[in-house]
Formats: C-alpha cells, structure tokens, sequence
C-alpha cells in the first residue's frame, strides 16, 4: 500500500512492463523501421504511460533513467544503432517521443476532459487552492495546466442525442463518380455546405436552393459567418456549424418536403450519423432538434457525401465561396463560440512537439 502517495512503486512497475516489452521488441529480426515503430507504439510505450497523469508529477531524475532503459532498447531495435548513442539522438532517429513528451500530453489530455465534463460532474467542480500543502495528484494536474486557456471549453455529455432518435440517413459512396450523380439527382430543398480555414481565423457559408426536375437551381438563401480564431475552431467543427444554421433557418411551416444536405466533410457527416462523445457535440445536438422540429411537418432530411473541389457541382463552389468570404482579412468573429476539444488538443501537441531540443554536446 502506498500510504504516503510517493508513487514510487507504480512507477518502477511501469519501467519494468516497459522494459520487459523493449526487449521482446529488440528480439524481433528483419523489421522494417516503420513496422518496428509501430510496434513501439503499440506496445512499449503503452506499458510505461499506464496512468502516468496520475504519478507523473512524481517523477524525478532517477526514476526518467528507469524509464529511458526501456526508450533506449525500443529506439536500437526501431534504427539498429550502437549501444554508445546517446537517448535522446535515438530517439530523434527512431522518430519517437520522449518519456517526459508523452507523460506531458497524457496530463494535458487528462486535464482537458475533464474541462469538457458537465456541470453536474463531480470533477467540475475542480479549481486550484490557495493552499499548496497535501495536494492530490489531481490538484497538481490542475495547477501545472492552470491558464491553459480552457475556460470557454464545450461540455460533452455522455449521449449526444437520445438513444430512441432516429439517425439521420447518410449516403457516401465510395466511387467520386457516384458521389456526383448521387449528389445531382436530389431534388426539393438542397442545402450545401462548406468551411474555410485561412488567415488564423475559422469560417463557415452555405447556400440554399429550390430544385426541380429539368430546371436550374433557384438560388434562395446565402450565408456566411465568422465562427472564431483557429485556436478555439477546426473546419470539422464549422461544417457542424454550417448545417445546423442551415436546418436551425428553415421555417416551422414546411411540410412534406424532402431537405438535402451536401457537404465535402465526411468526418461531419459521420459524427452526425453516429453521434457519439466526439467534439463538436453542442452542434450535433441543435442538428437533431431542428431535425426533430421539421419531422413534425413530414418532412425528411437526409445528407450526401460529395467530392471537394469538384468543378462539376456548382453549389458546393458557391458554398466555398461562401465560406472564404467568412475568413477574408479584416474579418472578426461578432460572438466568441465554445472552445473545442479535439483543437485544443491538437494545440497542446505541437506546442510539446516544438518544446523537443537534442542536448548540447
């Protein structure tokens, strides 16, 4: 039992399974480089990460040198280089991260979820004392993170949607050609869809039209709006956006009629067909109400995956267009959005990756 939270434990039986899994590694002969790699992911460096936000904070000069054993051998058996090298040159060979690298970004993950929690969580709650004495390893998690820039963070709740809503139908076909006749023969409400990211600013735009049988399209709305700086908003997230204004603007009165929504996005299009805790849950809730909404006037609502940058799809390029007016220079968010998980996420990897230096010789 580890009375006194040192930790010291947990953390020589992580080196161990760590290192007990470098040395079946370095058993393994003709390995390519890439598969020995994706070895070390998947094995070693799991072994040694085994809860590490909770007893990283503990770690120390010793314990990083049992912990490089096993990155040594897992970077020998990646390159093949002599024993003499030094760790972190192998490690920049071998293309892997650090110890202290993937430790960091665990806790940085870990902290982050638990930002996105709703408030009826116990852990929302969490705020960092005054007092600095007999803190859990929760509380330093917290403190070393503290003005990470998480405060405008969305809450993902267990369930995007209730499990009894009927999914939205999605249709993706695999060959481009099919995509663009799928894409061609809808008729009635067609709403295309489209985000921009340039100029460290996030947009979204779209267009509505009214199509029938052997006519052209009758242009009825365009829109386009700022969402945020990229730091907060990714495209996935503004193509969410983008089709819940589009279905949030359609009038209660519509009945019987069939809305077709055209996007480039297939992750979007896949989060909305199956809703999970993904990020960018806010949007793919307000989708389903407003899709809840329009049901009652018998009207249905399916969406089409369509090939970017196709020069055959008139819409989808008014879309675009759209879209890139949203992130022209001078242009300002009017209204500061949840910030999103899986941005600032990617955010707080590259910061670690370009904190990474070969020491001095």
């Amino acid at each position: 039992m580890d009375a006194g939270l040192r930790f010291k434990k947990h953390m020589a039986e992580a080196a161990t399974r760590g290192l007990t899994a470098a040395m079946c590694l370095r058993r393994l002969r003709m390995l390519s480089p890439r598969t020995a790699r994706q070895l070390f992911t998947a094995t070693v460096a799991p072994a040694m990460d085994y809860a590490s936000a909770v007893w990283s904070h503990a770690r120390n000069e010793r314990a990083l040198s049992w912990f490089n054993r096993a990155q040594k051998i897992g970077a020998r058996a990646i390159t093949g280089a002599f024993r003499t090298v030094a760790t972190a040159v192998m490690e920049a060979e071998a293309n892997i991260q650090t110890v202290c690298e993937r430790h960091a970004q665990a806790g940085m993950r870990m902290y982050i979820n638990i930002k996105t929690v709703p408030k009826t969580h116990p852990l929302a709650a969490l705020k960092v004392s005054a007092s600095r004495r007999y803190m859990s390893p929760l509380k330093k998690l917290a403190l070393a993170y503290e003005g990470s820039g998480t405060e405008r963070m969305e809450t993902i709740e267990a369930y995007a949607v209730p499990p009894w809503y009927n999914r939205v139908p999605l249709v993706r076909e695999a060959d481009r050609e099919a995509a663009k006749i799928a894409a061609k023969n809808v008729n009635d409400i067609v709403i295309a869809t489209s985000a921009s990211d340039r100029g460290g600013l996030v947009g979204m735009g779209g267009i509505v039209a009214q199509r029938s049988p052997g006519q052209t399209d009758r242009i009825v709305a365009r829109y386009s709006a700022t969402l945020a700086p990229r730091d907060d908003q990714n495209p996935y997230t503004a193509e969410l956006e983008a089709i819940a204004m589009a279905l949030r603007c359609m009038p209660d009165g519509l009945q019987c009629r069939e809305l077709t929504v055209l996007s480039s996005s297939q992750s979007s299009l896949k989060a909305i067909a199956r809703p999970q805790q993904q990020s960018g849950q806010t949007s793919i809730r307000q989708i389903y109400e407003h899709i809840e909404r329009l049901r009652k006037g018998n009207n249905r609502v399916k969406m089409i995956w369509v090939p970017s940058r196709d020069d055959d799809l008139s819409m989808s390029r008014e879309a675009k267009r759209q879209a890139k007016k949203a992130t022209r220079a001078g242009c300002t968010p009017q209204s500061l959005p949840y910030q999103a998980r899986s941005t600032r996420l990617r955010l707080a990897v590259s910061q670690l990756h370009q904190q990474r230096k070969l020491p001095n010789m």
